[in-house]
């Protein structure tokens, strides 16, 4: 009986013993899977933490790859600005110019047919202040009477060239007075009708011819005048 109790008691101790091996064993499996486990989860999180900051640099390197582009695009914009506006500068300053140009040549052209047209003018009605130095000078043909003022045939003269003037259409028929200072010079004791005029010169009232700038006819008493300036009348 004692070794039966003995026996009892060993296979007791025994299946303890196997049972605290047992719960040894799944206490370190337990342990062992613990640990994988949270290797592995550290594993994940640096894998994570890892895959999370490579796309973070991969979408900074897209960040900054697409400012640069904007950047680009702005310099490249902005230099075609700043040269478009240069260009249009260039042409409104050209074409101000330009407008200014031929408004000053208009106008210079305007002022010159105006006083050109003011002489002619002038010339036209101022018959009795023809100079003989320049009487060669106007186009066409026309008649100049050389009055010298001591002439008591005078005022006959220029009643009957009064009388022509009135007529639609009368010749041209200039005036030169004698007593000019600038005609005294042509009165001579010796008349000379040659049409370079510092050869010119009369010895009194005369009336002469001038067609395309040369003396054509003289006509130097009372009697030749008075009938020329009838005929013409």
């Amino acid at each position: 009986m004692a070794d039966t109790e003995k026996n009892n008691k060993k296979g007791k101790a025994s299946k303890k013993n196997e049972v605290t091996k047992k719960k040894k064993v799944n206490a370190e499996k337990q342990t062992t899977n613990m640990n994988v486990q949270n290797a592995k989860k550290v594993e994940n999180k640096d894998v994570k933490s890892k895959t999370m900051n490579e796309e973070k640099k991969i979408k900074e390197k897209k960040e900054n790859l697409n400012q640069g582009r904007k950047q680009l695009y702005y310099n490249t914009n902005s230099g075609s600005d700043e040269l478009s506006k240069l260009i249009k500068i260039v042409l409104i300053v050209t074409l101000i110019i330009i407008v200014f140009y031929g408004v000053t040549v208009v106008v210079t052209n305007k002022a010159k047919e105006a006083a050109e047209e003011q002489n002619k003018q002038a010339v036209e009605i101022q018959y009795d202040s023809i100079m003989i130095g320049s009487m060669l000078n106007i186009d066409g043909s026309y008649y100049v009477l050389i009055e010298d003022q001591d002439d008591i045939k005078l005022s006959e003269y220029t009643t009957f060239i009064q009388t022509i003037k009135a007529n639609e259409d009368a010749p041209t028929i200039y005036t030169a007075d004698l007593s000019n200072g600038f005609n005294s010079g042509y009165l001579s004791d010796k008349s000379n009708y040659d049409s370079n005029m510092e050869k010119f010169s009369v010895t009194g009232t005369t009336l002469v011819k001038i067609s395309n700038h040369k003396i054509t006819d003289v006509y130097d008493n009372h009697d030749k005048i008075i009938s020329k300036l009838d005929e013409l009348d």
